[in-house]
């Protein structure tokens, strides 16, 4: 009897070591993070004005599902983007503001993916709703968005490196909807995020 008792006992050691090794060298295939970074913005304007980039930020928090070296990364992100905004018959300039809030969902590869480290492209949508805009710097460009559409949708397509849990993106953000129903006017930006997943 003691013998079947330190036989099972040696058994249940073995597969709590063979188990144990099996979930590390498997990482679980969801992962959740924070993120932050920075955007540049470009909002076209109607005629009469000029627009350039100009810098703004973001922060969040993301969720990855991974399916071997393909994923599916949904992102929640607060944003306030700007934009310089110059009247074509003076040299007077000022930023355009916007607050929103952000929410890609993107499909990536790992084009290059070790265990400590992955090269990744992606690509996918955002959803966009818009908290807060200040055009009143230029009374023109305010009148001219009087009918700001609040909700947006667009594209993004970047590549990012991963580095143990540490990620670093670079993404370009385009609309695919106007923002007035006014007039042709799709806001774009480069984005440089930083991240970290906690789990």
């Amino acid at each position: 009897m003691n013998m079947y008792k330190l036989v099972l006992l040696t058994t249940i050691f073995l597969l709590g070591l063979i188990s144990s090794k099996i979930n590390a060298q498997s990482p679980l295939p969801i992962h959740l993070g924070i993120k932050g970074g920075s955007n540049y913005s470009e909002l076209p304007v109607s005629e009469g004005f000029s627009s350039e980039y100009a810098a703004g930020y973001f922060g969040g928090v993301m969720a990855r599902f991974d399916f071997k070296r393909f994923y599916i990364q949904n992102e929640i992100l607060y944003s306030e983007k700007s934009s310089k905004i110059e009247k074509t018959t003076t040299a007077a300039s000022k930023n355009a503001k916007w607050k929103s809030i952000d929410v890609p969902l993107v499909i990536g590869y790992k084009v290059v993916d070790f265990s400590t480290l992955n090269v990744r492209v992606f690509a996918g949508g955002v959803y966009s709703y818009v908290l807060d805009e200040n055009f009143s710097s230029l009374n023109q460009l305010k009148n001219a968005y009087n009918t700001f559409d609040k909700s947006n949708i667009g594209y993004q397509v970047g590549a990012g490196v991963e580095f143990w849990k540490f990620t670093v993106d670079f993404t370009y953000q385009g609309g695919l909807n106007n923002v007035s129903k006014n007039f042709n006017s799709k806001p774009n930006s480069f984005n440089i995020g930083v991240g970290y997943f906690f789990l």
